[in-house]
């Protein structure tokens, strides 16, 4: 009977030590805060959120502008290469492959940009939307390498995939902060 009574002791004991802790966690007073002591921790966390999300931005957009400078030297190799009068395919082959490279490359970092915390949900769509045109424009770029790269033609005037990526890039500069 002893072991019983030991084995009941224990609990009761550990509840009512608990119990007791608990009752002595109290804060004076009726538990409301003057509405000016609320509205000025109210205005603190914005302010808070505002600065995170505005440091996250700047973060994102200039990694992401790095990422497009790179590319764009790539990309600018290639179209320059395309002005040469009498250019060949054989010339051009190796600029294509740097640049898909450099597409590549930058579609790689866009989910570690897109993933930034704090980043507000905006900028996100921006920059998802920008890798999947990113990708478009690498893919086209490689069917049109490989299509043109057994035939003696010359390049498209004018690339729509291209085009789509400019004006994602454009919306891209037009919300990041300017340094």
């Amino acid at each position: 009977m002893t072991r019983n009574i030991t084995r009941i002791a224990g609990p009761a004991v550990a509840a009512f030590a608990g119990a007791s802790v608990l009752a002595g966690c109290t804060v004076a007073g009726d538990g409301s805060a003057s509405p000016s002591d609320v509205a000025a921790y109210q205005t603190t966390i914005a302010s808070s959120r505002a600065a995170a999300a505005a440091s996250a931005l700047s973060s994102a957009c200039t990694t992401w502008s790095q990422n497009l400078s790179t590319r764009l030297v790539a990309s600018r190799a290639t179209a320059a290469f395309t002005k040469t009068p009498g250019w060949q395919w054989d010339g051009i082959a190796g600029l294509v492959n740097a640049e898909l490279a450099a597409v590549a490359t930058e579609s790689g970092k866009l989910p570690g940009i897109i993933g930034t915390a704090n980043l507000q949900p905006t900028a996100k769509t921006l920059f998802t939307d920008y890798r999947t045109k990113l990708d478009a424009y690498g893919e086209a770029l490689r069917a049109d390498a490989q299509a043109r790269g057994s035939e003696a033609q010359t390049w498209a005037k004018r690339n729509p995939a291209s085009e789509t990526l400019i004006a994602a890039e454009k919306a891209i500069q037009a919300t990041c902060p300017r340094s």
